[in-house]
C-alpha cells in the first residue's frame, strides 16, 4: 500500500494518499485564464492539475493514477486515513534525516536536529566522493544542451528543475537567460516550473526579484515575460512560493523590503486559496537569524501582516488558508520577541475553543479544524521547555495535554502531541510517557512514539552542544522497545521503530535487525525499520539492508528507504549497486525512477557518467531519460537539504491546496 507511484519531476513520496482538502463553495481555487485553458500543447483545465506532470498520484489501496487524466474537484479518497504517523514524516523528514551530512561528514552541526546524526560519524570513513566544480560544470553543459533539444514537457520540466538545483552559469550562457523563454511555454507545467526554478537557483538580484513580482502581482512585465495579456493563477502561485526561496536567501535589505512589501499586497487583498497560500509560506521563509535592526523591523510587519490576514473574518470556508499562518507565524517569533506572548495566547484561545465543541452544542467555538492543527503545531515552536509545574509555559502544556485527551479531532490531536516533544522539558516527557501505556496502539502510540523522540533527540543536542555526555533516555527507550515488541500493527511498528532511531537507542538494534527479517516482504514496514536503524547507525545492519535492496527492484518505496539507511550507514557499495541497477538494459520505469531517486540522494560523483549517459540516449523513452535528469540535479544540488524541504517542514499539510501539494504537482511533490 506504501509503494509510491511516478509523481511529479521524478517523484516525492509523501505518505500514502492525497491530503488535498475538496476546493469547494467558498475559497475555491481561482487558476483559470485567458492561457490556462486545455489544449493539444500540454496546457491544463481552470483548477485541475499540469496535465502529463511526470508521473503519478498514489492512492492509497488502488492503482496508480497518471496526472493527465485527473481533472475537476479535489479530494482526498475516502479509504485514506489522512491521520497517520507516515505523513507527517514523509513530509518533515528530511531535517531528521540530513542524508548529505551523514554522507560528507559533519558539517558544523548546529541545529537541535542534528541530534539525530550519531557522533561516530565524525570518525567513519568517508568514501562517497562529492561532486567537484568540474563535475558542476560538466552536468550544468549536459543539461543545457538537452534542454534546447529536448521537445517532451517530462524532459524541459526535469532540465530547468536539475540546472536550477545546481546554480551557476556556464561559459557562454547564463543560468537566467536558460531558465527566462520557458516562462511563454504553452505547457502550463513548464511556465510554473521556470517560474520556481528562479527560486531554487538562488537569483537574488533585483532584476529577477523584480520579474518575479510582477509575475505574482500579474502587472504588465510579467505578461510580457509570460507572452500572454494575463499571467494564470497557477503560475502566479509558483512565483509567489520562488520569492520565498530568494527571502530565504537574501541579505540585501532593501531588496528584501521590496519582496516582502510585494507579497503583503496580494496578503491584504487576497484573491485565490493558491496565491494566498502561497505568499504566506514565501513570507515565512524570511530568515530567523538575520540580525540587526533592519531586519527585526522587517520580520515585525511580516508578522503583523500575517497577522491581520489571520484575524480577519473571512468566513469557515477560508479558514483553510488562514491555517496557514500560526505556523508561519511561530518561525518568525524569536524568544524574546515583544509580542510572542499575545500570539501564543490567541493560538492557545483558538486551540481551546474546539475543545467545548460536543455532539449536542457543535457551536461552542466556531474553529475550523485546520485552524486548530496550525495553533497546535505553532505552540509547540513557541513555547519554552515545560521543566516544572510553574514553567512560564506550563499553561500552553497543560493545553496541549488537554487538547490530546478532549479534541474531537484526530489530527489536532496528534499534532498536540508533536508539540508537546518539540516543546520539551521534564514535565512534557513525563506527560507523555504517562500517557504511552494507554494511548491506542495502532493510531495514537506512534504519534507518541514520535514525540518522545523529538524530545530525546533535542535533549540530546543540547547535552553535546553543552559539552555534556548525550545519552539515550533510558525509561524513554525502554517504553518504545516494549510497545514495538508487543505491537502487532505494521504502521505502528514502523512508527515505533523511527522513533526508537530517533532516540538513537543502540540497544534496540538487534530487536529491528530481527523485524527486518522476518517483515522483509511488507512494504509498508522494511522500509521504516532500515531507516531506524540507519538513524541509530548500527553498522551490523548494512548487510541485511543491502540485501532488501537488492531484491526491492519493483518496490521503489522500499528501495528508496533502504538506499538512505544505506547512505546513513556510510555504505558507499551503495552507489556502485544502484549504477549497476540503472544501467540495466531491460529495467522497469517505476525502478528507473526509484532508482534514480536514490543516486540523487546519494549525492556521488560516480553515479554521474552513468546518468549523464542515460540522459543523452534518445533510444530511451523521455520519461525515462527525465528521471535520469532529475538525478543529476540532486547529485549536483548545492544545498544539502532539499528545496522544499522548508516549506515541508512545518507547514499543516492538513491544509493543502493543489499548489503546495496535490500529490502529484504541488511545489511539495517536486524533487
Amino acid at each position: 500500500m506504501l509503494a509510491a507511484g511516478l509523481a511529479a519531476h521524478g517523484g516525492q513520496y509523501r505518505g500514502p494518499g492525497n491530503v488535498v482538502p475538496p476546493t469547494t463553495g467558498l475559497g475555491t481555487s481561482q487558476t483559470g485564464s485567458s492561457n490556462n485553458s486545455s489544449s493539444s500543447s500540454g496546457g491544463v483545465a481552470s483548477g485541475s492539475a499540469p496535465s502529463g506532470s511526470i508521473g503519478t498520484n498514489t492512492i492509497a489501496g488502488g492503482p496508480s493514477t497518471n496526472v493527465a487524466a485527473r481533472t475537476g474537484a479535489r479530494g482526498a479518497p475516502l479509504d485514506d486515513d489522512l491521520t497517520r504517523w507516515e505523513f507527517w514524516w514523509e513530509f518533515g523528514k528530511d531535517p531528521y534525516l540530513r542524508l548529505r551530512e551523514a554522507l560528507y561528514g559533519p558539517r558544523g552541526l548546529t541545529g537541535a536536529d542534528d541530534a539525530l546524526l550519531n557522533p561516530r560519524l565524525a570518525h567513519r570513513a568517508r568514501n562517497i566522493v562529492r561532486p567537484a566544480s568540474a563535475d558542476l560544470d560538466r552536468t550544468a553543459e549536459v543539461l543545457v544542451g538537452l534542454l534546447h533539444q529536448a521537445r517532451d514537457r517530462d524532459t524541459v520540466s526535469a532540465c530547468l528543475i536539475a540546472l536550477a538545483k545546481i546554480g551557476r552559469d556556464g561559459a557562454s550562457w547564463k543560468l537566467r537567460d536558460e531558465l527566462l523563454p520557458f516562462l511563454a511555454s504553452n505547457d502550463q507545467e513548464i511556465r510554473e516550473t521556470a517560474a520556481i526554478s528562479l527560486g531554487i537557483a538562488g537569483l537574488t538580484a533585483e532584476d529577477t526579484v523584480q520579474l518575479l513580482l510582477s509575475l505574482l502581482h500579474n502587472t504588465a512585465l510579467g505578461q510580457k515575460a509570460s507572452q500572454h495579456t494575463s499571467v494564470n493563477g497557477r503560475t502566479r502561485a509558483f512565483a509567489g512560493f520562488a520569492l520565498g526561496l530568494l527571502l530565504q536567501r537574501s541579505r540585501d535589505l532593501a531588496l528584501s523590503r521590496r519582496t516582502v512589501g510585494g507579497l503583503l499586497e496580494v496578503l491584504d487583498q487576497p484573491e485565490s486559496r493558491d496565491l494566498t497560500t502561497a505568499v504566506i509560506e514565501a513570507l515565512a521563509l524570511f530568515p530567523a537569524d538575520w540580525e540587526g535592526t533592519g531586519a527585526q523591523v522587517l520580520r515585525n510587519s511580516i508578522v503583523d501582516g500575517l497577522g491581520r490576514y489571520y484575524l480577519r473574518d473571512l468566513g469557515p470556508g477560508e479558514q483553510l488558508v488562514q491555517a496557514h499562518v500560526p505556523p508561519a507565524i511561530a518561525r518568525q517569533l524569536s524568544r524574546n520577541a515583544p509580542n510572542l506572548a499575545v500570539w501564543k495566547a490567541r493560538f492557545a484561545a483558538d486551540l481551546g475553543a474546539g475543545l467545548g465543541q460536543t455532539a449536542a452544542n457543535p457551536q461552542a467555538g466556531k474553529v475550523n479544524p485546520h485552524i486548530a492543527q496550525s495553533c497546535a503545531l505553532a505552540l509547540g515552536a513557541l513555547c519554552e521547555p515545560w521543566d516544572r509545574d510553574e514553567s512560564p509555559d506550563a499553561e500552553y502544556g497543560r493545553l496541549l495535554e488537554r487538547t490530546y485527551q478532549g479534541h474531537r479531532d484526530q489530527q489536532v490531536r496528534s499534532f498536540a502531541l508533536l508539540s508537546l516533544g518539540h516543546m520539551g522539558g521534564s514535565v512534557a516527557r513525563r506527560t507523555l510517557l504517562q500517557q504511552f501505556p494507554q494511548a491506542g496502539r495502532a493510531l495514537e502510540q506512534p504519534w507518541i512514539g514520535m514525540a518522545l523522540g523529538i524530545l530525546s533527540a533535542r535533549e540530546m543536542a543540547e547535552a553535546r552542544r553543552t559539552g555534556r555526555n548525550a545519552e539515550a533516555d533510558p525509561a524513554v527507550t525502554a517504553a518504545l522497545r516494549e510497545a514495538l515488541q508487543s505491537s502487532r500493527n505494521p504502521a505502528a511498528q514502523g512508527g515505533l521503530a523511527v522513533a526508537l532511531g530517533l532516540c538513537q537507542d543502540a540497544a534496540a538494534a538487534d530487536l529491528l535487525r530481527e523485524l527486518l527479517r522476518t517483515n522483509s516482504k511488507r512494504d509498508d514496514l522494511a522500509g521504516y525499520l532500515c531507516i531506524a536503524l540507519g538513524l541509530m547507525q548500527d553498522d551490523l545492519a548494512t548487510g541485511e539492508v543491502r540485501a532488501l535492496l537488492r531484491t526491492s527492484e519493483r518496490r521503489p518505496q522500499v528501495l528508496l528507504q533502504s538506499a538512505r539507511a544505506l547512505g546513513l550507514l556510510g555504505d558507499h557499495g551503495v552507489v556502485e549497486e544502484l549504477c549497476r541497477q540503472i544501467e540495466d538494459t531491460d529495467p522497469s520505469l517505476m525502478r528507473l525512477s526509484a532508482v534514480a531517486s536514490a543516486l540523487g540522494q546519494i549525492g556521488d560523483r560516480r553515479s554521474l557518467d552513468p546518468l549523464m549517459r542515460m540522459a543523452q540516449n534518445d533510444t530511451l523513452t523521455p520519461l525515462t531519460r527525465a528521471f535520469a535528469v532529475v538525478a543529476l540535479g540532486s547529485v549536483c544540488d548545492k544545498d544539502p537539504l532539499p528545496w522544499n524541504a522548508a516549506f515541508a517542514s512545518i507547514t499543516n499539510y492538513r491544509a493543502a491546496t493543489e499548489t503546495l501539494t496535490d500529490g502529484a504537482a504541488g511545489i511539495l511533490d517536486i524533487l
